[in-house]
């Protein structure tokens, strides 16, 4: 028994296709690595080195840098292929391409330091750092800090980090964003969390580490998308970019989706009923069916918002508030409908499926884990969404 849920796009397009296939392809090395992912709380250099070879980490890369500038809804389909075999490594994929989309408009002088010897530079980012400092210097910035939840910091090459910027004498500091070589900074280890154990987001930790000026950017341009770039993807700001982080999340409940309908077609019975087979019960049909719809609904929704941004950034417009918080919204409802899918698939598969050997539960840990990042927060959406709805400007984040 196969699952084939209504909201899959067919067919994909190049390169996701391409992309897809090599996911595939390396879908075994990350279901056998994920045991040691889970237990050493990182990716293993098996995996990380699967992902790199694929071209797994140069989603989000220029073309003109011999990257694949995927679409944000061809980013979708390729994170979930990865999520059914290691949210982990979706994850990791998914933080990477962000941090790419973003690294972009920085300039051509910034592109060249990260892409020049090629495109295959996984990256990790962090907004918002601990007593992060900056001191001005010929040229640049000394930065200082830390930067707690870096997933995929054991892979990166480069990090994305938010930085305190100084501004004329008198007038304060403002929000930044800094890029900053790996190499050049320590790794504190302090991810020890309950699901998405495999995305090694630790602490990055900087000392008087030196920014050049062309590797920095006013926080406040980053978040209007303005972008030096002509390519469009390099526009869409990262409020609305949070859509995508939603790619391995889809890919989690799928596949439960997929482990769930081969548990029921096994023709295993239904504990403490007459029901010869769990596929008998109409409890159990019920079930399935209302967490296939939730599955759907969620690709739906996030399709919708993909393909909305894209479009925009490629026509030049600004899309409007109401249009903007929808798509936290849309994010936000889609994270929602997987936890209830999630929900409804672990009550078909029993008590059972929460046995330390079965996949299942590591899927459904990963899942209530990486859904309550706080750019997924359906509270937090359903507030943007309402006021605007209602003409309400006041801001409730800068991520919108």
């Amino acid at each position: 028994m196969t699952a084939s849920t209504s909201g899959e796009r067919a067919p994909l397009t190049d390169p996701t296709r391409r992309l897809v296939a090599a996911t595939r392809e390396i879908a075994p090395v990350l279901r056998r690595t994920a045991d040691a992912a889970e237990r050493d709380s990182r990716l293993t250099p098996e995996a990380e080195r699967a992902l790199r070879e694929a071209g797994l980490f140069r989603l989000g890369v220029p073309k003109r840098r011999g990257g694949e500038e995927l679409a944000p809804a061809d980013s979708l389909d390729v994170s979930a292929e990865v999520a059914s075999a290691c949210p982990s490594s979706a994850w990791v994929v998914m933080v990477s391409y962000v941090a790419q989309q973003i690294a972009a408009s920085f300039g051509q002088r910034a592109c060249q330091d990260l892409w020049g010897d090629g495109p295959d530079v996984p990256m990790c980012g962090v907004f918002a750092g601990t007593s992060a400092a900056s001191a001005p210097v010929e040229g640049g910035l000394l930065v200082s800090g830390s930067w707690a939840w870096a997933s995929g910091s054991h892979q990166a090459d480069w990090a994305l980090l938010g930085v305190p910027l100084p501004g004329e004498p008198g007038a304060g500091t403002e929000r930044g964003l800094a890029l900053v070589r790996t190499s050049a900074l320590a790794i504190e280890k302090t991810w020890d969390m309950a699901g998405m154990r495999g995305t090694g987001s630790d602490t990055l930790v900087a000392d008087e580490v030196f920014v050049p000026y062309h590797r920095l950017r006013r926080f406040a341009d980053v978040l209007q998308g303005r972008g030096l770039p002509e390519e469009p993807l390099y526009r869409i700001p990262p409020g609305s970019m949070t859509v995508v982080s939603m790619g391995p999340l889809l890919g989690i409940a799928r596949e439960a989706l997929r482990l769930t309908l081969e548990t029921v077609g096994s023709g295993k019975p239904m504990a403490m009923s007459l029901h010869a087979r769990l596929a008998d019960s109409p409890s159990v049909q019920a079930a399935l069916a209302e967490a296939a719809t939730l599955i759907d609904s969620a690709h739906l929704h996030l399709g919708r918002s993909a393909e909305f941004i894209a479009t925009a950034a490629a026509a030049g417009s600004t899309p409007t508030l109401v249009e903007r918080a929808r798509v936290r919204m849309d994010a936000g409802h889609a994270a929602t409908c997987l936890r209830q899918a999630m929900q409804a698939l672990l009550t078909v598969s029993g008590a059972g499926s929460f046995s330390l050997t079965r996949i299942l539960q590591r899927h459904w840990r990963d899942l209530e884990t990486g859904s309550r990042h706080p750019t997924l927060n359906p509270g937090l959406a359903t507030e943007m969404y309402g006021r605007a709805l209602v003409g309400d400007e006041r801001p409730v984040s800068p991520m919108v």
